[in-house]
């Protein structure tokens, strides 16, 4: 098979892999599982603050890694260690036995995240094609959100049974994402850096530093897809304890919440239109009002808290797709996957904040009182990141042409 037919193929099997990675049973019923298991919400919250100060300590390096000794590789291993984290949450029955396996689960998605997305991009720009990224990367979005909406009420309806067979399910999901990822070709772009030999990584994370430094525009778009990502993420996990507090089953949380997931497939696939009209800055804006008016209805207005959490996950569809474009855009290809690692570093710090105190807060107050609390919260970051973004983007696409970074 030539080099190009290899590209296209990473093209097919990156919709395949995102699908069975979206197919996480146990996404819905974590924080119930925990529950269950004897973990009280500051404990839940807890062991969300080590999966994020693991990711936070590995995030980097593991983007270096897939710059230097490839992507593929990166990727395969991501979902070699799912699949044993997997088989700790089952057979694990104490707090620091959950924290392993949680220790586990981020070193995987560390190891997967800017690997991936990184493998996807660089197999177009080999093939001439980047310019359809952002169709394709909103395709590979809604086919994630789809297969997330699939999972969620599967695992709802299989928690109901018993959560055992959830999270075996999961398992053998993910052991057919590592098979799918074996068949990944890694792209030219992606070959092996052999720059800064014997000091290779800790010069690629340097290198990347620089190209932040020098291309502020791809901070600050990191920092504000980071924060919107946190708070849906807090939002949806925390949405599982919420629903159940008012009434409702493990089923009716999963079917909530993939309806969640299907809005934010549909809204991924077509976020490509929906930047055209709004250009980057109205999307920015319209992101930013919809995530704080929805903490605000999940604050206030508790007969509509199902609307609000489902208006919530426009957000994420938009936001993911529109972010990943104009940040892969404005990269070069041998420190892509470690910048955009820096992505899912940003993202843990703000979850590292703000999971633990969410929990705190509710266990104390009330969720309702919370949701309005962490709206104040990020009103002020979201206004400072969106007027920084506005003064640095206009002459950011100038940065392209100079595709070669000197680190001294």
């Amino acid at each position: 098979m030539d080099i190009k037919n290899k590209l296209r193929k990473n093209v097919l099997l990156s919709y395949i892999y995102s699908f069975l990675l979206g197919l996480d049973i146990t996404s819905a019923i974590w924080v119930l599982y925990l529950a269950f298991k004897g973990m009280s919400l500051v404990q839940i919250g807890a062991l969300e603050a080590i999966y994020h100060i693991t990711s936070l300590l590995f995030e980097l390096p593991t983007g270096a890694i897939a710059d230097v000794y490839g992507k593929k590789l990166t990727v395969v291993l991501g979902r070699a260690a799912s699949v044993v984290s997997c088989l700790l949450m089952i057979s694990s029955s104490s707090f620091w036995g959950f924290a392993l396996a949680f220790v586990i689960s981020a070193a995987g998605m560390n190891l997967h995240s800017g690997a991936a997305e990184a493998l996807s991009y660089d197999s177009l720009k080999a093939l001439g094609e980047e310019g359809s990224y952002k169709r394709i990367w909103g395709k590979v979005n809604f086919l994630i959100g789809t297969a997330q909406g699939v999972a969620l009420i599967l695992g709802g309806i299989l928690a109901d049974i018993k959560f055992l067979y959830a999270y075996i399910l999961g398992g053998l999901i993910q052991g057919a994402a590592f098979i799918t990822a074996l068949g990944f070709s890694e792209p030219p772009e992606g070959e092996v850096n052999e720059r800064g030999t014997g000091n290779s990584l800790i010069y690629q994370v340097k290198t990347s530093i620089k190209v932040l430094r020098e291309r502020k525009v791809v901070l600050y778009l990191i920092l504000f897809s980071a924060l919107v990502g946190s708070l849906q993420t807090t939002v949806f996990f925390y949405s599982q304890q919420f629903f159940s507090d008012m009434g409702y089953s493990k089923t009716a949380i999963a079917v909530i919440c993939a309806l969640g997931c299907f809005i934010e497939a549909v809204t991924s696939r077509y976020a490509y239109k929906i930047e055209k009209v709004l250009k980057l800055m109205g999307s920015l804006i319209i992101i930013a009002l919809i995530s704080v008016g929805s903490l605000v209805g999940l604050g206030f207005f508790r007969s509509y808290s199902i609307i609000f959490f489902l208006f919530i996950s426009i957000t994420g569809g938009v936001a993911y797709t529109i972010f990943s474009a104009y940040i892969n855009e404005r990269l070069p290809s041998e420190y892509r996957a470690t910048i955009l690692s820096f992505d899912g570093l940003c993202f843990s710090l703000f979850m590292i904040a703000v999971f633990p105190l969410f929990g705190v807060l509710a266990h104390k107050l009330d969720f309702h009182m919370t949701f309005g609390l962490l709206a104040l919260l990020y009103i002020p970051v979201l206004v400072l990141l969106t007027i920084k973004i506005n003064k640095y983007c206009k002459n950011s696409l100038g940065d392209v042409k100079n595709d070669r970074i000197s680190f001294k």
